[in-house]
C-alpha cells in the first residue's frame, strides 16, 4: 500500500496538517524526541495522491512556514510554498 508521509516541525504543526488533510483520514505519529509525521494511505489511486499534493501545497502556502519534507515511495520530495 503506498502512502505519503510528512515530516513536521512541532506536534502544533503536525496537529495543523492533520486538520488541512482530514478528508484523507491522516494519522499523526512520533514524540518530541524523534519528530512528528503525519501519513496519508494513498491506496493504488493516482487521483488521490494528486488530491493530497494539492492539499498540502495549499497549506504550506498558507501556513507560510518553511518547506515541507515530504516522502512517497521511499523517495524524499520538498514542497516549498507556491
Amino acid at each position: 500500500m503506498r502512502s505519503l508521509i510528512v515530516e513536521a516541525q512541532n506536534l502544533e504543526s503536525a496537529q495543523l496538517l492533520c486538520a488541512a488533510l482530514s478528508g484523507f483520514d491522516p494519522a499523526l505519529s512520533g514524540d518530541d524526541a524523534s519528530g512528528y509525521r503525519v501519513s496519508v494511505d494513498l491506496g493504488s489511486s493516482d487521483r488521490k495522491i494528486v488530491q493530497v499534493l494539492d492539499l498540502l501545497e495549499r497549506h504550506v502556502t498558507e501556513r507560510d512556514a518553511g518547506p515541507a519534507r515530504v516522502e512517497v515511495q521511499g523517495h524524499m520530495y520538498t514542497m516549498h510554498p507556491s
